[in-house]
Formats: C-alpha cells, sequence, structure tokens
C-alpha cells in the first residue's frame, strides 16, 4: 500500500506539472504574438511617415507668363491660330506648357503661358517646374521653330511679361515693312507677292534676302567649285540693316539635295541659322559620289 501511494503520489505530482506547462506555454505565446503585433504596428506606422513625406510636396501658384510676338516684323495676333508658344526643358524637348495663339478670348492679342510650379523636389508632376529652374520658351507655327527664348521661372505665383519680336509696320498689310518699300520700292502699292524685276523671286524674298528687287542680277548667289577630290560652295552673308529691318537679324541656312525633282532639301551639319553679319560664308567637303545641289536660304528673326 505504501508503495502504491508514492506511486499515485508521484503520478499526481507528474499530472500537476504536466497540467501547469501549456498555461506556461501559453502565457509565452501570448507574450511573443504581442511582441509581434507591436512590431507590425511600429512598422506600419513608420511607412505612414516615409508616404506622407513622400507626397508632401505641394503645388505652388503658377508662373503666368504674357506678351506680345511679331515674326519677321509682322505683328501675331489673336487671328493667328497656327502660331503656338510652347515652354520646354530643352530647346527641342516635349512641351510642359503651351497656348494657341486665339485660344483664350481675354487674352486677345497677347499671349497667355501657365507654367504649373512646385516647391521641392522630387517633383509629382514631371510637367511643373522650380523656382530659379531655366527653360526655353519656343514659338512655333506650321513650318516648325520659329524663335527661342531662355526664361528663368520666377517665385510662386509671378506674373511676367516677355514681347518676343518688334512689329514693324506694315500699312497694307501685305508682308512688306512701310520703311522698306518706301525706301526701295518709292511707294506703297506693291504687292509682298510680285516679282518687279522678273527674277522668279518676289518682293517679299527680296526683302528676307536682302537683295534689290528693282534688278534682276542682285541676288542671293552662290559660288561652287569643284575638282576629283573636293568641293567647295561659298555666298556672302548679308547683315540686315537699314530701313524696314529694325529689330531683325538676317539668318541663313545652307542646304543640299540629291534629287530636284522630289524637292528635298537637308541643311549641311553645321551651315544651319548662320547669322548674317557682311561676311562670306564658305563650305568645303570632299567630293562624295553621285550629284549634289545646293542653295542658301535666308529668312529674318527678331533679334
Amino acid at each position: 500500500m505504501k508503495t502504491n501511494g508514492m506511486k499515485l503520489k508521484a503520478q499526481s505530482s507528474k499530472l500537476n506539472e504536466t497540467s501547469q506547462d501549456p498555461a506556461s506555454r501559453s502565457g509565452i505565446w501570448r507574450g511573443a504574438r504581442s511582441d509581434a503585433w507591436s512590431l507590425i504596428l511600429l512598422l506600419s506606422f513608420a511607412l505612414c511617415l516615409l508616404s506622407v513625406r513622400a507626397v508632401a510636396v505641394l503645388p505652388e501658384p503658377d508662373n503666368i507668363l504674357y506678351g506680345t510676338i511679331a515674326l519677321e516684323g509682322r505683328a501675331i495676333g489673336a487671328a493667328d491660330y497656327d502660331v503656338t508658344i510652347v515652354a520646354r526643358r530643352t530647346p527641342t524637348g516635349p512641351a510642359i506648357a503651351r497656348y494657341q495663339m486665339g485660344n483664350d478670348p481675354r487674352a486677345g492679342n497677347f499671349y497667355s503661358l501657365r507654367i504649373p510650379l512646385e516647391s521641392f523636389t522630387p517633383k509629382t508632376d514631371a510637367d511643373s517646374a522650380l523656382a530659379g529652374e531655366v527653360i526655353y520658351i519656343v514659338i512655333t507655327d506650321y513650318s516648325g521653330d520659329r524663335e527661342t527664348r531662355q526664361f528663368t521661372v520666377g517665385q510662386r505665383g509671378a506674373f511676367t511679361r516677355v514681347d518676343i519680336g518688334i512689329a514693324v509696320p506694315d500699312s497694307d498689310s501685305d508682308g512688306l515693312p512701310d520703311a522698306w518699300e518706301l525706301a526701295v520700292l518709292g511707294n506703297l502699292h506693291q504687292d509682298g507677292n510680285a516679282d518687279l524685276d522678273g527674277d522668279g523671286r518676289s518682293n517679299l524674298q527680296e526683302y528676307f534676302a536682302g537683295t534689290n528687287p528693282n534688278s534682276a542680277e542682285n541676288e542671293l548667289q552662290l559660288s561652287v567649285t569643284s575638282s576629283a577630290t573636293r568641293v567647295s560652295v561659298s555666298f556672302f552673308a548679308l547683315q540686315a540693316q537699314g530701313p524696314g529691318y529694325e529689330g531683325l537679324a538676317r539668318r541663313y541656312s545652307l542646304q543640299y539635295s540629291t534629287n530636284l525633282g522630289e524637292s528635298l532639301w537637308f541643311d549641311l551639319p553645321g551651315y544651319s541659322s548662320l547669322l548674317g553679319n557682311n561676311t562670306t560664308i564658305t563650305y568645303q567637303s570632299p567630293a562624295v559620289a553621285g550629284v549634289r545641289f545646293y542653295r542658301s536660304k535666308a529668312w529674318l528673326q527678331s533679334q
């Protein structure tokens, strides 16, 4: 009996000890689970803080650019729907803002370009600019880019007037400035599309090139010489000066074509948009296989 009692007591003690283990283990698990939830909550809170910080960049009041435009001495107004003003980060990059002439009746003959602004980097909108950033204001029409100006973005909500080009008086709206018509033609009764000297170039083309519309012998000419190994092309780049050229500069591009029938002309690298300053421009190149035709193109641009 004694021995049996000792066995029962041992078994009872073993049962008691075993019955305490689950409770003990459950307490440990509850503690570990509580710590895990705390860690998850802390991580979630930290991620929330990071998320708030990432999107906390507030948009600023836009910059507004406005002003007048003149191309080749002609004032551009609301009726010139083909003229668009764009803002770019680079001279030829995608537009971050644009305004088409006549799009807003309240602007009248002015352009009005709204540039979105943000305060800090990284920006939430790729088309937004930062105060102090240098961008490019480009005037374009059906023929491509016409005028380019650098512009430094102002502070929040800035209104800045930027006039591009100088309008030259043209009372009869024939494309020829009054001052040039009077000085060269002697009256205001000529048409820009007419060809007084019969050289195949209109009065307007003569005005652009700076040649005399009264003389067929006075024209923009190229001098081309070639040999078995080399080609040389030269022309005189005339400066824009005198009546009707106020605020304007003359630009030249030297172009070539391999087939006159297709009317495809290409700018020679390094000979595009050259300033006319009363000097002779010469292009020299090793002779190439096949036939090449050359021409110079002249136009006027506001200074």
